[in-house]
């Protein structure tokens, strides 16, 4: 169970290090020792890859980044990966 998306987006350089900054502050946030993170983002060369295991919800982030490309201009799509 779980929910998986590639979202290609047209990113200038200074969105991709804003996105990977944040990635990278996400990453650092503090766990539970030796939990698992529920969602894995990873920034690729044509825009992100978000996977969500074990929850029955999808992503919660997904409407605040549609809200982050529309209001920067930028073209995305978002395709939700059905295994």
């Amino acid at each position: 169970m779980g929910f998986e998306f590639r979202i290609a987006a047209s990113l200038t350089a200074g969105q991709r290090q804003h996105i990977a900054r944040l990635l990278a502050e996400r990453a650092q946030a503090p766990r539970a020792p030796g939990a698992m993170p529920d969602t894995d983002a990873r920034l690729t060369e044509t825009g992100l890859y978000v996977c969500q295991h074990l929850r029955p919800d999808p992503w919660h982030g997904l409407a605040a980044l549609r809200a982050y490309l529309e209001a920067q201009g930028a073209g995305y799509a978002v395709e939700e990966i059905d295994d």
